[in-house]
């Protein structure tokens, strides 16, 4: 699956690469990309972080968006992963819908507390949902999961949840007046589990990808982690790399 930010930034990418937006010219400002594409500006800036990440453009409040490059850049020497943003990963909750098929409270033994990267005992809320895309409801389901909010905060947040189209670290940053700092996210293969097959409607055992994200809130704090199981042929995860610019003096 595309996300529309990442459909918008490879179209411009590839408007840029063209000649469309020649080298040095300025883009078109958020509200008007984002009545071209039919998409909101918060799309519009994750896509935009997303083409400066690969050098080809530069913004600055007073200039708007400058072409800086045709191609991505690669000069210098070292890597360093391009898409690394929380707004980047936050944006697959804006644009795909939870139907939520579950909510309890848990505690965690010491498998799960192994799988969440916490101590055992500790509380948790768990909503287990499907995701699905807005405009095509009918269709296969992304992916399952499980969300689960420390029940240090899940008191004030579970009377929002039903019905709730944001994403819950949106919710949490509103309840606690704190603002989630990083999300720690670990991609492994792994095979649809028996219990998931029905819901996903997938071959139970079949290729799968696993995502774990740890959502931690300032000043330290891990206060949601997700576990997401995508069937192999339905998400499909990409990075950008490029090179750092050298160290000078």
């Amino acid at each position: 699956m595309e996300t529309r930010y990442a459909f918008v930034a490879r179209t411009l990418s590839e408007a840029i690469g063209t000649g469309r937006y020649p080298l040095g010219s300025v883009l078109p400002n958020e509200l008007e990309l984002a009545a071209e594409f039919g998409v909101s500006r918060s799309t519009i800036r994750a896509a935009m972080r997303e083409l400066q990440a690969s050098g080809l453009v530069s913004r600055k409040k007073s200039a708007g968006t400058r072409v800086e490059a045709t191609s991505p850049q690669a000069n210098g020497s070292g890597f360093t992963q391009a898409l690394s943003s929380i707004e980047a990963i936050q944006q697959f909750g804006f644009e795909t819908v939870r139907d939520v098929q579950s909510i309890e409270d848990v505690v965690a033994d010491e498998a799960l507390a192994r799988t969440l990267g916490c101590k055992p005992g500790s509380r948790w809320l768990r909503i287990s949902s499907l995701r699905r895309l807005p405009d095509r409801p009918n269709t296969l389901p992304i992916c399952w999961t499980d969300v689960y909010i420390a029940a240090s905060v899940a008191g004030d947040i579970r009377g929002r949840i039903e019905g709730y189209r944001g994403i819950f670290g949106d919710l949490i940053e509103e309840t606690t007046g704190r603002r989630i700092v990083e999300i720690r996210q670990d991609i492994r293969a792994a095979g649809v589990p028996d219990s998931l097959a029905k819901p996903l409607q997938a071959p139970a055992g079949s290729h799968a990808l696993k995502i774990r994200r740890q959502y931690v809130l300032s000043p330290g704090t891990l206060i949601e982690v997700t576990i997401s199981v995508h069937p192999a042929d339905r998400f499909s995860y990409s990075t950008r790399l490029r090179r750092q610019e050298p160290v000078s003096g």
